[in-house]
Order: C-alpha cells, then sequence, then structure tokens
C-alpha cells in the first residue's frame, strides 16, 4: 500500500464528522483539546497524526488540499514527495501548487504557496488520483528553488528510480532556459550521479567534491583473485586502494528485526575482514559524520594520504 492509501483513511472532514453526530461545539472542544488536530479549514486529522514523519503530514495537508480545491496541480515538494522521491532538505511547511501563467512569481498564504509557471500544461500527471507534475519537472522546479543539497539529492533519488532519465531531465532543464535560478539548477544538475543508493550517498560524494577530494568511483564491484565477487562497495578509490562505506541508519535497521539486525552486522564485518585480506583498506561512516562536512572530509584525507605513504 502506498502512503497516499494509507494516509487518505485518516484525514476527515467537516461534514464526515458531523454526520457521526458531531456539533459545531464538540468539534470545537476537540480541536481545543488536542483530540483533533487541524490540517486546513475543514479538514482534521486523530491526533495520533502528529507521530507521523514529516512526509507523511505533509502528504496529509496535500490529500486535504486537492479535497479542498479545485483539481489543483502540485509541484515542486510536494510534488516530491506524491513521487516518492526523497523528502531530506525539502521545505515542507506548505503545500506546494503551480498554476500555468506567462508571469513568473508566486503567491503563498499559512498552508500554502501557489506558484506562477510557464509551460505548465504538458508536463502534468495524474498519480494516484492528484494532478502532479512531471517527475522531470519536479525534479527542475525544486533544483530552481532549493538548495543544491537537496536538489542534487532528489535527482539522484528520481534517476536511481528510473522516474527520469538523463536525457529526459536535461530537456526539461533545457525547457527551463530563462526561469529565475536556472544557473544553480544547472549547476546542480551537472553533479548527479544515479548510481548513489541514498541520500547520505550523495551527501558524502558532494562533501568530496566540496573539499577537494579525490573523486572515488561509486557501486563498484570487488571480485577476489579468482573472480569471485567479494563486495559491492559505495565508494573506491582505486589508486589509493581504499573502499569508503556509508552507513546510513537504514542500511542495517531499516525493517529488520534485532536478531536480523545482529547477523548482518556480522556479515559486513566478515566481508570487510575479506577485503582488508585482499590488500584493501575499509572506512566506514555514518550520518552523524555526514552532518559535519569538515569532519567528514578531514577523515577521508587521512585515510586516504597515509595509505599512499
Amino acid at each position: 500500500m502506498n502512503s497516499v492509501d494509507r494516509l487518505m483513511p485518516m484525514l476527515m472532514s467537516t461534514e464526515q464528522l458531523r454526520s457521526r453526530g458531531m456539533t459545531a461545539q464538540s468539534l470545537r472542544r476537540d480541536v481545543q483539546s488536542g483530540t483533533l488536530l487541524r490540517i486546513r479549514p475543514g479538514f482534521f486529522v486523530e491526533k495520533a497524526a502528529a507521530e507521523l514523519d514529516r512526509a507523511d503530514r505533509h502528504l496529509l495537508s496535500v490529500l486535504a488540499a486537492n479535497a479542498a480545491l479545485d483539481r489543483p496541480v502540485f509541484s515542486h515538494a510536494s510534488a516530491a514527495l506524491i513521487h516518492g522521491l526523497p523528502d531530506w532538505g525539502l521545505p515542507l511547511r506548505k503545500v506546494s501548487v503551480s498554476e500555468e501563467s506567462t508571469k513568473s512569481g508566486s503567491r503563498s498564504s499559512e498552508i500554502a504557496i501557489a506558484h506562477r509557471v510557464p509551460d505548465l500544461t504538458d508536463h502534468i500527471t495524474s498519480v494516484d488520483g492528484l494532478l502532479v507534475t512531471s517527475p522531470e519537472r519536479t525534479v527542475t522546479d525544486v533544483a530552481l528553488t532549493t538548495k543544491r543539497d537537496t536538489s542534487v539529492s532528489l535527482a539522484d533519488g528520481a534517476l536511481r528510480s528510473g522516474l527520469v532519465s538523463p536525457d529526459s531531465l536535461a530537456a526539461s532543464l533545457e525547457n527551463a532556459s530563462g526561469r529565475h535560478g536556472i544557473k544553480r539548477a544547472r549547476d546542480a544538475m551537472s553533479l548527479v550521479d544515479a548510481k548513489c543508493e541514498s541520500v547520505a550517498e550523495t551527501l558524502s560524494r558532494l562533501t568530496f567534491l566540496d573539499h577537494d577530494l579525490p573523486i572515488p568511483e561509486t557501486q563498484v564491484e570487488i571480485r577476489n583473485h579468482h573472480g569471485v565477487l567479494v563486495a559491492r562497495v559505495d565508494f573506491f578509490w582505486p589508486e589509493f586502494g581504499v573502499i569508503g562505506e556509508c552507513d546510513g541508519f537504514g542500511k542495517y535497521f531499516n525493517g529488520r528485526t534485532p536478531t536480523e539486525t545482529r547477523e548482518q552486522l556480522v556479515k559486513e564485518k566478515d566481508r570487510d575482514a575479506e577485503l582488508v585480506a585482499l590488500g584493501y583498506r575499509v572506512i566506514h561512516w555514518h550520518w552523524r559524520d555526514i552532518m559535519e562536512p569538515a569532519r567528514l572530509a578531514a577523515l577521508i584525507r587521512r585515510v586516504l594520504f597515509s595509505t599512499a605513504q
């Protein structure tokens, strides 16, 4: 079950609540007590929804906007979530919609931002009954309006999932010529790598670039002397004989039982031992390191150049 199907039953309109016997007074009382949370005027969820992650909370707001407005076209960060793309760094406080206009700009309220954009009609698709900008247009819109790391992470995810191709993304970027932010978008899109398998890997790669470190190969198969596959590693610096592994939280824990997690960690340790026996040096880093780019760069630099000596 996708996120939209899972979240839709949580959303309740004023009409639905009144059909269950609630009065205006009882509805107001439940909102004031926190039993119900108001998503937007006329739409509510139970307080348990506050425990959802920020992407799901935003999608609830998208569903409420879709019910309240006249066939809105969701775009930018909202479209990215509808397409199932990474949410890292996306501005999710307001729902984003777009409308076609020869004049650029936007208007904003407390709960939504409406973008006026050119050439929209040919770049609309439908996902789970929601009108949304195409994946290529979505990546381009985000690249035009957000920071580089968010844009590259989103584009890497879109390429990795097959929602876009390098050619379709390039064509969408070309179609955006003349729009505000196009230089920033082009600079960001020049850095994409579909082989990066997570946001953590994308951010690691950008850290290497920002700190003038040698750029590694990504997702490389390492084989033993008999040609047997030992590992597929995140990063490889062949000239230094160094393997880098970016251990995001989900790499070991996502969806696994404690026993499965322990087994995975043992396999990882055994794999590292085999790589070391082949003459490689293996370095692991974690999300907390990625959030301190200078620290991560210093760690990588120390390992690379101490190995080379």
